[in-house]
């Protein structure tokens, strides 16, 4: 059985018109901490543990908008393992005919001992109460493509970002969400500075149509900036895929994938403009060499 939570939205979550990509990711968050309230069934009552996100996949089906309120976000398991489990999603507005499915997403958790640093095992009455309503994966587990796994010079983006003071969770580490805007704005950089590149006249829009984030190391607030880092990994007659790295020095910690979709005036796909198209594919061949 599916719980679902009445989201509120609000205007800050506006990126022009409609609700950003970033703030659908905190709506997933909302719902999975409601369902672990209203069922008093949260894995991890044991003092000095928490839940770790390990990975968020979204694709994000329909624009948003504050004018489509109230947000319905279905949430339920859809995979238990021995030390994890997957939530599934669907974040949806309106009723019977009108009703518009705006997003499906997935997570996966792990149960986490801060004290010791690790994950652990669930336990079987744990496992059990999770697997009481399995119900399928609404999204497909990689749909993004992947650039090679050594990262080149060539094509890509660097640009520092610090950790401001909103960004922190109460546990002093920074939200789960905060990685994937850090990531986008090394990703914009790229796609801007492709159209600066290409100086042509006219209005572009993108969309983000699928975004994946796997997370791996811990972040703190700090004095000194992370690294985050973009490249081209795909391109299609509307479409380009970016992938980012945040790392501090040498230590890897997180690998985002993000689909932008070309649109028209009605936000419908249209094909890239080739001075657009061009200069991706040369950023792309420019990663991969």
């Amino acid at each position: 059985m599916r719980h679902v939570y009445e989201c509120q939205m609000r205007r800050a979550d506006l990126h022009g018109d409609t609700i950003s990509n970033v703030a659908v990711v905190d709506y997933l968050q909302e719902a999975r901490l409601d369902l672990l309230r209203h069922h008093d069934t949260s894995p991890v009552p044991n003092p000095g543990e928490g839940l770790v996100v390990v990975s968020t996949v979204v694709d994000y089906l329909a624009p948003l908008q504050l004018s489509q309120a109230p947000l319905s976000v279905a949430v339920w398991a859809t995979d238990v393992r021995a030390a994890s489990f997957t939530l599934g999603y669907e974040l949806s507005t309106g009723e019977d005919e009108e009703r518009v499915v705006h997003a499906h997403a997935t997570t996966v958790l792990a149960p986490y001992v801060f004290e010791a640093g690790r994950p652990r095992r669930m336990t079987p009455e744990e496992r059990e109460r999770l697997s009481s309503s399995l119900g399928p994966s609404p999204v497909s587990d990689r749909a993004a493509p992947c650039g090679p796994e050594v990262w080149t010079d060539g094509g890509l983006v660097d640009r520092p970002v610090h950790v401001r003071f909103s960004d922190v969770d109460l546990l002093g580490h920074v939200n789960n969400l905060r990685y994937l805007d850090y990531a986008q704005m090394a990703q914009v950089d790229l796609l801007t500075g492709v159209y600066g590149e290409a100086r042509v006249t006219g209005t572009v829009r993108n969309v983000i149509v699928r975004s994946e984030i796997d997370y791996v190391g811990q972040m703190n607030l700090r004095p000194e900036p992370y690294t985050v880092r973009s490249r081209v990994v795909g391109v299609t007659d509307r479409t380009v895929a970016f992938e980012q790295q945040i790392r501090d020095g040498d230590r890897l910690m997180a690998r985002t994938r993000i689909v932008e979709v070309n649109v028209d005036e009605d936000d419908q796909p249209t094909a890239w403009h080739p001075a657009h198209r061009e200069l991706f594919e040369q950023r792309l061949r420019a990663a991969v060499s």
